[in-house]
Formats: structure tokens, sequence, C-alpha cells
């Protein structure tokens, strides 16, 4: 009779009704030592989710447990409740206990594996299916192809996916979803259509959902969203929440907010995430003011949404991205009020939003009220400091962090070398450098391109170089940042040699190398070279398109030796209007070589304007060439407009 209620309680899920048969179990002794009873209690509580007691009846099951049933049930749920490493201890557990494996262990067990991404022990367990006959079931099989797919191992996921000799539709879910996540779209429409051309199975709500990582990720699949929208209202899905939510984030991707807007209008089915969705839409496209009022109507009318911690953070990360500062004061204070402060991924973001907008006083302020902080509370931080030149606050915060038990990651380490740089302190960069090879992550292309940056600012070429040499893989920004480091030491000759073993790598050049090079030139002295650059560059050999900036090394190229008027003639010819950068250049040239015609003629240009660098450097070329009464009348008219020199300053790491 109590194994029979105990079946009801499984099937109803009634935790009360099954705790009180327990009970009732217990004092007549009955589960002491029945196994029977042991292994349905575990089902009893694994299906109502309560892992612990389940754990518990599980344990108390006499040994031998010869029974593959409750091992397979605790391994689902451990896997099927984020406890990926439970579920493959105890796969392993249930194998050194002389348990065979079922049909129904291994799919579980690769679940756990992809939740973990633990490629080696998923592999390993495909051996173990290969061994126990398993490999032609249709099940297991789909196990393997969805675990290898979310893996990123795609050529296992098709090999396994090939050789099945029966595919169903969840088995084409699993390779398009995995293919959606990692490849193009190209590639995932043309599964879709292979799903009905090879076996002949129609696309059911999963594979769309599935196609949705592929879609949003090209931005501009506009016309592919729009087709697969059609078909999803052809076969009835349209009206489903996450598609709903899914094809509205397509569509904001698509820079098509109308139509997002429209499908989220669409019908009364939403949840949190739709909302959520469409007001990440909205900040995505730089609609801040549609995106506000939106969360406004979702407190206006907790009948229609719930706000959740997720729609904070986006209005927030919107009211930071373009500058709203009193809208994100007014959402802090709200998420105060209501209690969400104390969500993790809320104060983060508030963190994140005021170090942004520049008040550090106030991101401190909310780092210190966190109680349990993550790496994302001191990344947000130290990457503040970092943009606010409060470098060395970004030092201190990665002491604190690593004193704190918090391990820091990539995102860390780039903060804090770019503090490093700031701050040309190569003792504290020689010891990142340090952490970053103990713990592997000097293989990163990332950190080292930070790690060049960070020697040529300290002056240590020679390491840099050794760094540079090292790396595994170099992209565009690693040739750049060391022809950068070099120009700006006066080695243009080893800047242009960089260049030429560049192309040889068969490594593109963007506008960022032509603008290294025209500066390794200009510091170096080297006119006619910094003209064939330019000339390339204007002729658009290498289809790069010169900008401001590329005109501005130029003119400080031939400025420098002494090209005034060719310098000029430059300026006046540019397809830009000259800023105060370039002219700033000619005339601080022309005090050099006291050039007091072409002076008066540059400080009249109205880009220049009256600024205190124009004064004072015009002052000073009357100045050089005995104008006294002129350099006078200039300092005269600065003063009157209240315009006063901002001193210099430099530093040292002692």
């Amino acid at each position: 009779m109590f194994l029979s209620l105990l079946d009801s309680c499984i099937r109803s899920q009634n935790l009360i009704l099954g705790q009180i048969i327990h009970q009732n179990l217990l004092k007549r002794s009955l589960t002491l030592t029945s196994s029977t009873v042991l292994a349905k209690l575990t089902r009893l509580y694994a299906s109502c989710k309560e892992l612990k007691l389940a754990r518990h009846a599980f344990d108390e099951i006499p040994h031998p447990r010869t029974n593959p049933i409750p091992w397979d049930v605790m391994i689902r749920s451990y896997a099927s409740n984020d406890h990926p490493e439970k579920a493959l201890d105890l796969y392993y557990e249930m194998l050194s206990s002389g348990v065979r494996a079922t049909k129904y262990t291994y799919p579980f067990a690769l679940k756990a594996c992809a939740g973990l991404r633990a490629v080696e022990d998923g592999k390993l367990i495909h051996t173990h299916v290969k061994g126990s006959g398993f490999s032609d079931d249709l099940y297991v099989c789909t196990a393997l192809v969805d675990f290898y797919a979310k893996c990123g191992e795609l050529d296992m996921a098709l090999q396994v996916f090939d050789e099945m000799l029966e595919r169903d539709v969840v088995a084409w879910n699993a390779v398009i979803s995995g293919f959606s996540l990692y490849c193009g779209l190209v590639d995932v429409i043309a599964l879709f259509k292979d799903m009905r051309r090879r076996d002949g199975l129609s696309p059911n709500l999963s594979t769309i959902v599935g196609m949705f990582p592929a879609l949003g990720r090209s931005g501009g699949a506009l016309r592919e969203g729009k087709s697969v929208h059609g078909y999803c209202v052809r076969m009835g899905f349209s009206d489903d929440v996450v598609f709903k939510t899914g094809i509205l984030d397509v569509y904001s991707k698509s820079k098509c907010v109308v139509y997002a807007r429209r499908v989220f209008d669409s019908g009364c089915l939403k949840n949190e995430v739709t909302w959520s969705a469409m007001i990440g839409g909205y900040i995505e496209n730089e609609m801040v003011m549609e995106a506000r009022g939106l969360f406004l109507q979702m407190l206006g009318d907790r009948d229609v949404a719930v706000v959740t911690p997720v729609a904070i953070g986006l209005i927030l990360t919107g009211c930071a991205r373009f500058g709203d500062v009193n809208g994100g004061r007014c959402v802090h204070c709200y998420a105060v009020k209501a209690g969400f402060i104390s969500d993790l991924t809320v104060g983060n973001t508030v963190i994140s939003f005021y170090a942004k907008y520049g008040s550090l006083c106030d991101a401190f302020r909310q780092f210190s009220e966190i109680g349990l902080k993550d790496i994302v509370s001191y990344n947000s931080l130290i990457s503040g400091c970092v943009e606010n030149c409060r470098a060395e606050e970004s030092l201190r915060l990665f002491h604190d962090m690593k004193c704190s038990g918090v391990r820091p990651d990539i995102t860390t380490l780039l903060g804090v070398l770019t503090a490093c740089s700031h701050l040309a302190a190569l003792r504290h960069g020689f010891s990142c450098h340090g952490y970053c090879v103990v713990h592997g992550y000097a293989v990163n292309t990332s950190i080292c391109n930070a790690l060049i940056d960070m020697y040529t600012k300290c002056g240590k070429l020679d390491v840099a170089k050794r760094v540079f040499d090292t790396m595994h893989k170099r992209d565009t920004v690693s040739w750049n940042t060391l022809m950068f480091g070099f120009g700006n030491h006066g080695l243009g000759k080893e800047a242009l040699s960089l260049f030429d073993s560049m192309q040889n790598a068969g490594v593109s050049p963007d506008d960022v190398t032509f603008l290294a090079l025209l500066s390794a030139c200009s510091h170096s002295g080297l006119v006619d070279e910094g003209r064939q650059v330019f000339n390339s560059l204007t002729r658009r050999d290498f289809n790069v398109t010169p900008r401001i900036d590329h005109y501005n090394c130029m003119v400080d190229l031939l400025a420098r030796g002494g090209y005034l008027n060719e310098a000029y003639d430059l300026v006046n010819k540019m397809p830009f209007e000259p800023d105060i950068n370039v002219l700033g250049t000619l005339l601080s040239a022309c005090l050099t070589y006291k050039n007091v015609e072409l002076g008066d003629k540059v400080s009249k240009m109205h880009s220049l304007g009256g600024t205190t660098g124009s004064f004072a450097l015009l002052s000073n070329t009357y100045s050089a060439v005995g104008r006294w009464e002129d350099a006078e009348s200039i300092r005269t008219t600065q003063k009157k407009t209240g315009l006063h020199k901002i001193p210099g300053y430099s530093w040292v790491d002692v």
C-alpha cells in the first residue's frame, strides 16, 4: 500500500503527502533495510527538487547498490538543477561501484559535461558508450551531439550526427542550436533546410529558438529574421512568449526597432524577459527616452509586468552609455527603495554607472556597501579608476582583490596593466606580468598586447620585443602597439622594418597602423619615408581611408622637418576642417623656425580660435624675432579674455 501511495506522490509531485508517508514508514522501521522503499523515496524527493533529501535517501540504500535506477535519478537531478559537478562525480562513483550505466545514465552525464565544458570527460563517456553497446541508441546519440555542439566540438558533433541510423527532430535541434552558438547564419540556415530535405522533418518551436543566437549575432539579418517570423506565423508558433522574445531581440539587433515594438505590442502574453528584451533593444539602438518610458510603464502597472534586476541593470547601462546622470540616479534610488540594491548584479551595475559617469566617490560608496563582492564588482571599479585617471587606486584595488580571495581574470589584468602604462609603474608591471605567467594568462593575445604597451611606455623596448616575439598569435593590435613603442622612442626605421614584417606575415594594416608609422617618422625626422607612407595611404593602396589624425601626423612631420610651406599647403588641401591640434602643431613650428609671417596666417585661421595655447605660441613667436610690442599685445588680449595656461607636470615611479 505504501509503495503505491509513493508512486502516486511521485507522479503528482506531492511533497507534503510524500513526507507524511515517509514518517509513517520510519515509525514502522520499513525504510531502514528496504532498497525498494529508499529508491522510491529518492525518486520522490528528486521529482520535487529536494536534492538534499533525495541524496540522504539515496545514501541510506544498503550496499551493494546494484540497481541503476536510483543512480540515474540522482545523476539526472543534479544535471537538471545546476549541479553538473555533482552529477559527474556520482557518475564516476557509479562506475567504481560496479554498477553498469544504462541508456538513461549517459545523456545526463553528458549534459553535466556540457554544462561544465568538460570536453575530456565527455569524450571519455563517449568511449564508455561505445563499449556498452549504446552507440546506435537515438537518445544517447542525441545527447552526444548536444554535448559536442555546446562545447564547440562541431566536427565531432557532425560525425556522431551523420553516423546516426535514425534522426528525429530533437537530434536536428541539437546540432542546429550548437552551430547557432559558434557558426555563421549561412551554416545554420543550411542545416535548417537539410532537416526537411534529408529526413523530411518539420522544424518545431525549439528548432526556431535554437537559431536565434546566430540570427541575433549577424546584426544585419533582417531579411532572414522576417522569413523566420513569417514561417512561425504560418506554423502557429508566433504567440509563444519564448519565440516572441527571441524574434523581438533579432529585430532590435537588426536596427529595426519599429518591428520589435510591433512584436512586443502584439498579444497580451509577455513575461519579464520580454520586457527586459524590449528595454535592451531600445538601449542598443540609442533610444534611451523610449527605454525609460517602457521602464516607467513597468513601474506604473505591476499587473502588466514585474520589475526585475535585469531591467534595472539595462536601464542603468543605458544611462551610463549616454550620459543620463539624473536618470541613472533616479533608477539607483528606486533600486534602493524597492530592495533590488541587495542583488549583486544591480549593485555591480550601479558601480559601473558611477564609474563611467566619473563619480568615483559614489562608485566607491556602492562598492563598500556590497557584502559579498565578486569579480565583476572589482573589475567595474578598477576599469573606472583607470578611465578617470585614478590609476593608483586601481593598483590598490587589485591588491585588495587578491587578499580577499577573488581570483583576477583577463579583464582585471588588462585594467591593471593599463594602469601600469599610465603611471609608467614598471615594478607593478613586472609583478603583474609574473602573475599572468604563473596563472596561464600570458598566452592570451590581449594580455600580451597590454604587456607590450606597458613595457614600451616604461622604456623597456627590449622586453616588449621579447613579449612580441614569443606570442603564440599576433593580431593587428600587436603590431601597431610595438610600432607606436618604437616610434615614441625615436626608432622610426625599426618601426618601418616592423611594418614590412607585418606585410610579410600576411597581416592587413588598419588606420591605426598608419598613424603609428607617420608618428614614428615624425619623431625620427624621416620626412621622405613619411611622405611615401602618406602617399600610399592617400592612394588607398591598403584599402584604408585617411582620417584627420593622419593629416595631423603628416603636418607634424613636415613642420618638425622645417617644411612649413608644404605643411601649410597640406592643411589648406586636406578634405577636413583643420582642428586645433594641426594648427597648433603648425604654429609651434613657426615659433621654432621663427616664421612670423606664416604664424600670423595660422593664428587667424578660424579653427584655432582664441585658445591659451595659440596665444602663448604666437606671443613667443613674436618675441623670438624681437617684435616685443606685438608680443605684449597678444599677452594683454589673453589676460582680458581670462585665459590661463595650465601648468604641466611629470611623475616618476619610485
